[in-house]
């Protein structure tokens, strides 16, 4: 049920005001005088103190609680002729969800031309058919517990390149993460992540907990695509969506069986 509160009120007395949940009150403390006049609608805290022999001294009067009563009634009256589309719900403003830096994991790079402008790219690149590893972390800034509902991932461009040459070099290992894999097309759309490491049905951040995720993405054709990670959660019974702008990923998909990698040591050599 909606608050109502007026302003303007200073002392703790509005209370009754700016609650509805409370109790009908006999201004004259007489339980048998149900005149309309004699009721008035109180909060719980107030609704006591009125009854109570000690009202006297906190300066409570039969005309001072008529006249909230009045306010209270215009304030009904105005919410009764307000569209529903113009009354203001408050709604629980949470902070976003922090993301950490996103890590592309492979050892493999490409260079490639848009056959289209002729544009040059150098990308790092994944074969074809292999995991596209990204490895990030989410953090939950709020004081209320945060469900992570799901994983997706956007293409945002795609450019079918003629891939110039492909080369591999060393890479560092990393830490076991909670995995999940999706398959993207070569356009551009939204494709849904699955979950793919066992022991865990839903994943919840207490507040101020840090989780480590890595999302493998098979591409089912070479060329050259931008990728932006996106995480659907809830928090306080509501339900949000973000997409992780500032790290949009610019990858190469390659066929290795068209073009076999050089160790980057035999690059520029000759």
């Amino acid at each position: 049920m909606p608050r109502i509160r007026l302003g303007g009120q200073k002392s703790r007395r509005n209370a009754h005001l700016s609650s509805l949940l409370g109790q009908i009150a006999h201004l004259d403390r007489n339980h048998q005088n149900n005149n309309v006049d004699n009721l008035a609608f109180l909060c719980l805290e107030h609704h006591d103190e009125y009854d109570t022999p000690t009202s006297q001294s906190k300066g409570w009067t039969i005309k001072e609680a008529k006249r909230y009563r009045t306010m209270l009634y215009d304030k009904i009256e105005e919410m009764r002729q307000t569209p529903q589309s113009e009354m203001r719900v408050a709604v629980p403003q949470y902070r976003l969800p922090v993301f950490g830096q996103v890590l592309r994991q492979t050892r493999y790079g490409m260079n490639a031309i848009d056959r289209n402008t002729g544009e040059e790219y150098g990308v790092p690149a994944y074969p074809l058919l292999y995991k596209a590893s990204f490895a990030f972390d989410v953090t939950n800034p709020n004081p209320l517990d945060m469900r992570i509902l799901r994983f997706y991932v956007d293409v945002t461009k795609f450019i079918d390149a003629d891939i110039v040459d492909v080369w591999w070099g060393d890479m560092g290992g990393g830490m076991r993460v909670r995995e999940f894999g999706c398959e993207i097309e070569p356009k551009v759309g939204s494709y849904e992540c699955v979950q793919i490491s066992d022991g865990f049905d839903y994943i919840k951040l207490s507040s101020g907990e840090m989780e480590a995720f890595c999302i493998n993405v098979n591409a089912i054709a070479e060329g050259v695509y931008w990728l932006r990670l996106g995480m659907e959660y809830s928090i306080g019974g509501q339900t949000k969506k973000i997409e992780m702008d500032n790290e949009i990923v610019e990858i190469g998909i390659f066929d290795p069986v068209f073009h076999k990698p050089v160790h980057t040591s035999e690059l520029g050599g000759s």
